[in-house]
């Protein structure tokens, strides 16, 4: 009994052992059945031969018959036109014959060949074929001719039918050997069988005491996991729910200080009020993202889509994108091509394009230019492109941009919201960017490498794409990437 204690204590060593038997198990009867299936397959294809041979063989025989039964009826009756028309369809089906014959093959040397048995027949045809117009003329020479094809005729089904002998001998052979091979392979694989079910039953154990153990394992999983979607649901919720709550006092505080600033007095005052006015719009910017973020997680980004051309509306986009860009001291630059119809929350889209613009407005190089395009891609998407040659950003930060809360430079917030404020931005603008993208069934893409700029480019899928789109705008074959 202390072996089972053995086994219960330690399943792995066992697992181990069964698992490796099984495995050897199985090579060597995959071994032992690969070489059982060799020598069947060999015995096999000689059967087929053998089989083949003596078909052909008779084949043979009954074409040369046909042909002697149709020279004697030209030798009886005379060579009418009938009569030589079915003389040469048969000769053909006797050539036809010893093709087949030629394609099987005739492996016993000592056995007549078929290049031997094609210059008999050709020999036969050559002599007696022209004697046929003999027949009228000369009806000695023709005769003679005709004695001396049927010698060759009987000749040939003579080796017809010693093939087709053969082929029956070797055959019966071949059958015996495929019916002893069968039998050896049928003990053999009953052996392995017989050692695989032994491997299995010790693998089957061990296989219910680890399924066992993953059920526990799983079920633990599956309630860690509910806790941490409850967790998660409890997070979205909460931020959801300040959000909320702090656009009401955010609103009020906004709202008194602008009526501060309504009424006059001290200018000292007066920039207190300013200054509360820029902070309560930036934080209401930031806890409408918060907001649109986690109603995001929560289920779908809020949205409200229409269809809309392409082309309206990127050059109204590059309307505000140039104001923007201009209060932040940049030049700009825009490319609007691409026709098309979309089907989109346009707002949304709007503040997607705005937030790529003014990171490259502000993070970009001070004064540099700007550039936004447009334009429609061979897989019937727009896409659009906000380039600026700025300081870019390193290949290890690249991959981290779009985390919620990440900035790439902690000092001088090298991603920022697009918030219009002169401030370091909070991490939010290009994950609500991309979220925004991906809500219309599109995606985002950002290149860029240190010292020669960042390209951001907004993927969106067309509804209608004019055949002639790529061709007026000169972007015919634009690939997606």
């Amino acid at each position: 009994m202390k072996w089972i204690g053995w086994i219960r204590e330690q399943p792995w060593r066992i697992t181990i052992a069964a698992v490796g038997g099984l495995l050897i198990a199985i090579f060597i009867a995959g071994f032992v059945g690969l070489l059982s299936n060799l020598r069947v397959e060999g015995v096999t294809d000689d059967a087929r031969y053998d089989i083949a041979l003596e078909d052909e063989g008779d084949d043979l025989r009954a074409a040369v018959l046909d042909v002697r039964h149709y020279q004697r009826n030209i030798t009886f009756s005379g060579p009418s036109k009938v009569q030589i028309d079915n003389f040469e369809a048969a000769y053909a089906q006797l050539e036809e014959e010893i093709r087949e014959l030629e394609d099987t093959g005739v492996r016993d040397q000592d056995a007549p060949q078929p290049d031997q048995i094609r210059a008999m027949a050709q020999e036969y045809y050559r002599d007696f074929r022209p004697a046929i117009g003999l027949y009228e003329t000369d009806r000695e020479a023709f005769e003679r001719a005709s004695d001396m094809g049927l010698e060759r005729l009987d000749e040939l089904a003579r080796i017809g039918e010693s093939l087709d002998e053969l082929g029956e001998r070797l055959s019966e052979e071949s059958l015996a050997k495929v019916d002893r091979a069968t039998q050896t392979a049928r003990v053999v694989l009953l052996a392995v069988i017989f050692g695989l079910l032994l491997a299995g039953v010790a693998l089957a154990y061990i296989a219910v005491r680890v399924v066992n153990e993953l059920r526990k394992a799983y079920d633990k999983q599956q309630e860690t996991a509910k806790k941490l979607a409850e967790a998660s649901q409890a997070k979205t919720d909460f931020i959801a729910d300040v959000s909320h709550e702090l656009r009401t006092p955010l609103t009020v505080l906004r709202g008194n200080a602008q009526v501060g600033l309504a009424l006059g007095g001290d200018r000292e005052y007066a920039e207190l009020f300013e200054e509360i006015v820029d902070e309560s719009r930036r934080m209401t910017r930031l806890v409408e993202d918060l907001l649109f973020l986690a109603r995001s997680d929560a289920a779908s980004a809020p949205l409200q889509t229409e269809t809309v051309n392409a082309v309206p509306l990127m050059h109204e986009l590059a309307g505000r994108a140039e104001s923007l860009a201009r209060e932040r001291g940049a030049k700009f630059d825009s490319t609007i091509s691409g026709e098309g119809q979309l089907r989109v929350d346009a707002a949304r889209i709007g503040q997607a394009v705005l937030i790529l613009v003014d990171n490259a407005a502000k993070y970009g190089t001070p004064g540099g230019l700007v550039t936004l395009s447009s334009e429609v891609t061979s897989t019937s998407k727009l896409r659009i492109t906000v380039e600026d040659l700025g300081p870019g950003i390193s290949s290890q930060e690249l991959p981290h941009v779009f985390e919620r809360f990440y900035r790439v430079d902690k000092n001088r917030t090298r991603l920022g919201d697009g918030e219009g404020t002169g401030r370091g931005g909070t991490g939010l603008g290009l994950p609500i960017a991309r979220t925004i993208v991906e809500a219309h069934g599109g995606h985002i893409e950002i290149v860029s490498q240190q010292g020669e700029g960042t390209k951001v480019s907004l993927y969106l899928p067309l509804l209608t794409v004019p055949s002639h789109a790529d061709h007026a705008h000169g972007h015919p074959g634009i690939e997606d990437r």
